[in-house]
């Protein structure tokens, strides 16, 4: 397949480069309502007392479905991801050489999202607005944006493969992606599946969406990894067991989510390997969570016996268009053949000294075959691809100041309303599944059901939040977050009517469903002193704290926080939009729960690891981190998802936001728990992952 390219003028180049660094946020390099009122009327502000008040109210339950962890098994089923449900059949591999130990590895990663919303918008205020103010980008929607990708970006490095079938690589893409190519460009998509079915593109796709999902519940990624199959097999096209992900997000939990979901192997950033290990060196394979993971890209160690090189490791839609130019500036040049020729060229001199050129999992059955040892895999901690050269890890996603855009960002306005959107999505949920049990007709409302899981996946992208998003994917994802309030209150309207009841208590974590004549009002908390010393930092703005009891293990600490005083004297190299709260730590061991694992609390000495940076900052979907002496944090996620920093020296663990407007306010929630790991592991997930909703 061949795309003529568009010649783009020197002048236009020119300017291109001149903004690229500005522009240059992508899903891999980085990139509602306000969080000023107090959080839902939920256990969130005492798990117990809420479902025992909701018991008290009424001893039937409705419905006994599934819990959220069997919603979520069930909403992705095992399956051989060795290829959809059609009549195709990849070819047999070739036998191993064992003389073969040098490997030529590419794997472009592709997000038909980058720009989520296109490169113009409506302001809060109904203004218009373009991408950097510019006229280039009128009439550069959604859609537009997303064609460019396809045919720009994407077709031409299909075309590569297509003209040399011995050539394997590796496309890393979101399932949507499939369906756009389906409804728009199903020329570009048949030849995917050609190469696909041909053995020469291994196909990854670990999510449905762009998702953030290292930040969200375990439920959320099991149903995208739900749709990623349906739209796979509706496409016949073979998925690959290798996973990659966007940011390049990796950890324990998306390791050993991929082992359960019936994926083989885990890719893990070289960078943020490195970030924890500095420069330790890199072995082919390890054993991790049940699979095999490898880093990448890069060299491994020499005493393997095996050579690696990777001609490509990065967002697929940079290589066959202009250097520095990117979908931020899609409107400025198109295809570029010479840089596409070059590619070509470089991938021969690779196979012509004596490089296999396979894809990933051929490069693993031949570490297998060829009795390379697997290493087990050191503790891997979560974080993305660039953790010290843009990102700060995970976050400059969660809290982060972006490089450029600085004053379009509202991180927890994005991500406090995404966690309170997602909670709403699983209520109804569990109310349409109740309802559905108790025989009622829910025909019409599980095509709105679906669609809100969707539109919930595009909602957490991480495009909204990161390194540099422009102001249009802040609106565009904030909306989708009010867009899903909306539609949920309406769909719940209609189930309690199907359940016959004015009010209902929903468990997210069993599923249960429990008819009220009347909401349960629980008694207010009293104030207490603190149960530590807490530091809050906001430089120019007012904060007041007040700590409340919950129960007698149980403290909270609710943190308001003022505008931003235009007069104030802000000290040296403070910002007005930065809030940080510190808590103290008492000992050497990091405690916390990785993404998407619910189930556990994961300790590791903080001396074991080799810091780069000499800190780490981690997405907590739970909201839980340890303090030593007994003691946990969380954070309440639906007030602020923020990031946490770490640091081996620092006696303290930080939770800062760099994003908060400074004519806006902000209202943030932690709660101190005293106990071991499994009490505060419990309360954390009744706080941020399953609590029970009240309507």
């Amino acid at each position: 397949m061949k795309v003529a390219p568009r010649s783009s003028s020197p002048s236009r180049l020119l300017v291109s480069l001149a903004i690229a660094a500005a522009a240059l946020s992508s899903a891999c390099d980085g990139k509602s309502d306000t969080s000023d009122a107090a959080p839902d009327a939920i256990s969130d502000a005492a798990p117990d007392s809420v479902s025992d008040a909701a018991s008290d109210a009424a001893s039937d339950a409705v419905s006994d479905s599934d819990s959220a962890s069997d919603a979520a098994s069930d909403a992705a089923p095992d399956t051989d991801t060795s290829g959809p449900t059609c009549e195709r059949s990849l070819p047999a591999a070739a036998p191993v050489d064992p003389s073969q130990t040098k490997f030529a590895l590419s794997l472009y990663h592709f997000n038909i999202e980058y720009v989520i919303g296109g490169l113009e918008a409506i302001e809060e205020d109904g203004k218009p607005i373009l991408f950097a103010g510019w006229s280039d980008f009128e009439g550069w929607d959604n859609d537009r944006v997303e064609d460019w990708i396809i045919t720009q970006t994407f077709a031409p490095i299909l075309g590569v493969y297509e003209r040399h079938p011995s050539w394997k690589v590796d496309i890393e893409l979101q399932a949507y992606m499939i369906e756009v190519m389906a409804a728009r460009h199903p020329d570009v998509l048949d030849l995917l599946r050609e190469l696909a079915w041909g053995g020469q593109v291994e196909l990854i796709s670990f999510h449905y969406a762009a998702q953030l999902f290292l930040a969200f519940p375990r439920e959320d990624q099991a149903r995208s990894l739900a749709r990623v199959r349906e739209v796979f097999e509706d496409h016949c096209l073979p998925l690959s067991g290798v996973v990659f992900n966007q940011e390049g997000q990796a950890g324990e939990g998306r390791q050993r989510m991929l082992v359960e979901e019936g994926y083989d192997i885990g890719v893990f950033p070289k960078n943020l390997f490195r970030y924890q290990y500095s420069d330790a060196p890199r072995w082919p394979w390890y054993a991790s969570e049940g699979g095999a993971l490898i880093v990448a890209p890069g060299e491994v160690d020499p005493t393997s016996g095996v050579e690696v090189a990777w001609d490509f490791f990065d967002d697929g839609e940079l290589r066959a268009v202009p250097e520095a130019v990117n979908p931020y500036l899609a409107a400025l040049a198109e295809t570029d053949p010479e840089r596409v020729a070059g590619l070509e060229a470089q991938l021969a001199a690779r196979e012509a000294d004596g490089y296999l050129l396979t894809s990933i999992s051929d490069y693993v059955r031949h570490l297998d075959l060829m009795g390379v040892e697997q290493k087990p895999a050191p503790p891997l901690l979560d974080g993305t691809w660039q953790p010290t050269s843009t990102t700060s890890s995970i976050h400059r996603w969660l809290g982060g100041a972006s490089l450029v855009w600085h004053d379009a960002e509202e991180d927890l306005r994005v991500r406090s309303g995404n966690a309170r959107a997602r909670m709403h999505v699983a209520a109804t949920q569990r109310l349409l599944d109740a309802a559905r049990a108790k025989g009622a007709d829910v025909s019409g409302l599980e095509p709105r059901m679906a669609a809100a899981w969707d539109e919930l996946f595009h909602a957490e992208v991480s495009d909204a939040t990161g390194v540099n998003p422009w102001r249009g994917e802040v609106l565009w994802c904030m909306r989708l977050n009010d867009k899903l309030m909306a539609d949920t209150e309406a769909m719940r309207a209609e189930l309690l009517a199907l359940l016959g009841t004015p009010h209902a208590s929903v468990d997210l974590r069993t599923g249960q469903v429990m008819p009220l004549a009347d909401l349960p009002q629980p008694e207010p908390y009293s104030e207490t002193t603190a149960p530590l010393d807490v530091t809050v930092r906001a430089d120019g703005r007012e904060t007041t704290v007040r700590w409340l009891e919950v129960s007698p293990t149980v403290k909270r600490m609710e943190l308001s926080v003022g505008v931003a005083d235009p007069e104030a004297t802000l000290c040296e190299g403070c910002d007005a939009r930065t809030v940080r709260v510190e808590f103290p730590r008492t000992d050497d061991v990091l405690r916390y729960s990785p993404g998407l694992i619910e189930d556990e609390v994961r300790e590791y000495p903080l001396s074991g690891f080799d810091l780069e940076v000499g800190e780490v900052w981690l997405p907590l979907a739970n909201g839980l981190i340890g303090l030593g002496d007994g003691r946990y944090v969380v954070k309440h996620v639906r007030a602020g998802h923020m990031g946490v920093r770490v640091s081996g020296t620092d006696p303290h663990v930080d939770f800062v936001d760099q994003t908060l407007p400074e004519d806006d306010t902000a209202y943030w929630a932690f709660d101190v728990v005293e106990g071991d790991a499994s009490t505060a592991l419990d309360y954390a997930n009744r706080v941020n992952i399953d609590p029970v909703v009240l309507y």
